[in-house]
């Protein structure tokens, strides 16, 4: 077995007609910081090889906790400002920690799919966060590129963007 979790949950519940609020720890982006630093650490201490140590798996990033609609896997709008003062914080706290994995919005960032946007996982996840470690879909979601989000044709084609985009 791979020792590993889909933990910590790091949205931002902002919004609370979203059905997911109390898989996080709310609004704040200082405590789901404090909060995703403690729990990286926790699963993974000092030692990831260690019998009693999984890696950790930041979700969902990012903006997933505040879609549009309140509804969960929809559209978010988030202006550039707020994205980085208020959401990329947590994320940027869990990285620095040391976590090894990350998986992606199931949903639309500006428009953009989050598991099709360069933007998003290579720009500012890997190069401004500094993230090295891999970076996971959440279920469906490449699918999704052709059956949802029609930015793909082919399913091919949709595992091709996300692989262009950051997707390991």
């Amino acid at each position: 077995s791979i020792p590993w979790t889909f933990s910590p949950v790091l949205d931002l519940g902002i919004d609370p007609r979203w059905p997911r609020m109390w898989e996080g720890f709310g609004e704040d982006p200082y405590l789901q910081a404090e909060m995703g630093v403690a729990m990286t650490m926790g699963f993974q201490g000092e030692d990831i090889g260690a019998d009693d140590r999984i890696a950790a798996c930041l979700k969902h990033y990012i903006g997933y906790g505040t879609p549009r609609s309140g509804k969960d896997r929809t559209p978010a709008w988030i202006p550039e400002i707020m994205l980085r003062e208020l959401f990329l914080p947590p994320f940027q706290a869990a990285v620095d920690a040391g976590a090894k994995t990350v998986m992606v919005n199931s949903g639309e960032v500006n428009g953009e799919p989050a598991h099709a946007s360069k933007f998003l996982l290579t720009d500012i996840l890997r190069g401004e966060l500094g993230f090295e470690g891999v970076i996971v879909t959440d279920w469906y979601d490449i699918v999704n590129l052709v059956e949802r989000h029609h930015t793909a044709g082919t399913y091919k084609e949709a595992v091709r963007q996300s692989i262009m985009a950051g997707v390991d």
